[in-house]
Order: structure tokens, then sequence, then C-alpha cells
């Protein structure tokens, strides 16, 4: 930068050109966007650092990998390179390789401790239903099978009403058993539960982004829920979008935060890739849970959750 009148900022050449191709190509779609996906405001820290909320509206950000550009809390691929955001920043070729042949030693004693293992125990049963779980039910019209607590109230609505209330619903208190029914089993329309609540069913195939990736699935449904919350409530994102595994399928789970009218309350969501015939592929499951009975009730939700068996 050269000198000039006092307090006025010139320019030198080099620096003039350097400044005209930056906007260029980000004008032409060229420099990976740097800009919260909600507000469109710039996400950058005061030294230019990646910072995980946005400044201006508090949107949880993801930063891809590979190009160094900001997305939202639920996507998977950058919006700018395509790069899967779940596989953090993507490594050299040489830190790669060094990776693989490290990793020849530990593949050889993995085999050999798995053989042992199964020498020592021919057969591993399936894990057990949680203990906290005193209850087992199926449901025949979501070829569904589930565990409770025993204090809990359930109702299979897909076994009673038929085709036009497709899920069952889990409550601590009998009073929510409405809420989650007016709402057809999707917890993201209800204000806060009395109690834990829990709702099981299977998502019409037409309303999935992808009927086989529950991943994609599961941001596709949320993202919209988290950008644009329901008049007058906030919506955080405390575990973002994951892979997981439910009763040995594909699953996909995430945990948000709402806030409205004073009220605060924790809304899981898993969605499980158990295709059958009539039924679809996807089971959804969604937990509202008062956000003064979440330390407590999170691990009941997750032994629920886990005790989900298909077929």
């Amino acid at each position: 930068m050269s000198s000039g009148a006092p307090g006025l900022r010139t320019w030198s050449g080099t620096e003039r050109e350097a400044s005209v191709e930056v906007m260029s190509a980000q004008r032409a779609g060229l420099g990976a966007p740097t800009l919260c996906p909600r507000c469109d405001m710039a996400t950058l820290g005061e030294r230019g650092e990646q910072v995980d909320q946005c400044p201006h509206c508090s949107l949880q950000l993801r930063w891809c990998g590979n190009c160094r550009g900001v997305a939202g809390p639920f996507d998977r691929f950058c919006g700018f390179c395509g790069f899967e955001l779940i596989r953090g920043r993507r490594t050299g070729s040489i830190r790669r390789a060094w990776a693989l042949v490290a990793a020849i030693p530990l593949a050889a004693g993995l085999v050999y401790g798995v053989s042992v293992a199964v020498a020592r125990h021919p057969e591993r049963p399936q894990s057990a239903i949680p203990a906290s779980l005193a209850r087992s039910y199926r449901s025949p019209a979501l070829a569904i099978a589930y565990a409770v607590p025993q204090d809990w109230m359930v109702v299979d609505y897909a076994s009673d009403g038929g085709i036009s209330t497709p899920y069952v619903v889990i409550s601590q208190s009998s009073t929510d058993q409405a809420l989650a029914t007016d709402a057809h089993a999707d917890l993201t329309r209800v204000a806060s539960p009395d109690g834990a609540l829990v709702a099981i069913g299977r998502s019409s195939s037409d309303a999935l982004a992808a009927e086989d990736d529950p991943v994609a699935a599961l941001s596709s449904e949320l993202a919209p829920f988290v950008a644009r919350p329901p008049a007058g409530a906030s919506v955080s994102v405390v575990r973002p979008v994951h892979s997981a595994t439910v009763g040995g399928r594909p699953a996909a789970e995430a945990v948000l935060k709402v806030r409205r009218d004073q009220l605060t309350w924790y809304l899981e969501r898993a969605l499980v890739y158990a295709p059958h015939p009539g039924l679809g592929g996807m089971v959804r499951v969604d937990a509202a849970v008062p956000a003064s009975e979440w330390g407590a009730e999170q691990g009941t939700v997750a032994a629920v959750l886990s005790s989900l068996r298909f077929g």
C-alpha cells in the first residue's frame, strides 16, 4: 500500500490488481462463499478466522475442509465444490499413503484379534433390550417392535386407526397423546410437552429427499425448520445430523433445542432405513422432552430408539 493524503488509504498497482481479481472471482462464483446461508451476512471473525456460529443470526455453521467455504448445519455436501462435509479436512496424498502403510499392521492385529474372539465366543447374542425398558410391544401395521418404560403410556394408532394414523405414540403424560396426534406425530409442530414424548411412524417416500439415504433425508427435513422456525420460536442445533445404526439398519440422528413463549424443550429426530413391502423405506422417530427433564430422560429416549426392531 502506497502513502497518500493523511487518513486516506491508497493502493499500489499490484494490490489494486489483486483486489480486482478477488472481486471478479466472487462475482463469477469462483471464490468459496463466506456469507451466512440464512442471513447473507459475513461470517468470518475479526481476524478472518472461521467461527462456529453466525455473529448476526446465531445459525450454527459448518466449514468445508476442501475449499474452506461456509455451509449450513444440515448440509451434507459443500454447495461450492461438492466436497462431503462430514469427511472433515481433505488430507494430502502423501499423508493418506502414510496412513495406509500405518494401517497394515493394525489391520493384521485386528484380524488376529477377531479370529481369537470368534474361536473363544462362537455365538454372540444380539444386544438385549435395555433394562430400563420393562414392556415390549409390536405394531403389526408398521412392522416395528419396540420397548418402553413401565409407567409410560403407549397407544398404537396405526393398528387401531389404520392408514389415517400410521404411528405409535409413547408418552410420560397422558395429556401429551393429543399433542402428538394433533401434529400427526410430527413433533416439530408441537409446543413443549408436559413430559417426555416419543412418536414412531413410517415416512412417505414421496416426502423424502432420498428414500434410501437417512443422512440426506434427515438433513432435508430439518434444514427448513432450523432456517425458518415457526413464528415466535428459535431453534438451535445441539447435535448436527450424523449417521448411526438402529436395529442393525442404517440411520441418521440429530438433536435440536427449541425456545418459544418462555418455554424450552429438546427435539430429537431419527430416520431409519428399514424398508417393508407396502410400507415404504424410512421409519421416523421423534422425541420431545422439556429442557428441565432432558438430563434425566435423554437416556430413556435413546434406549427406546435402540430397542427398535424391524420386520
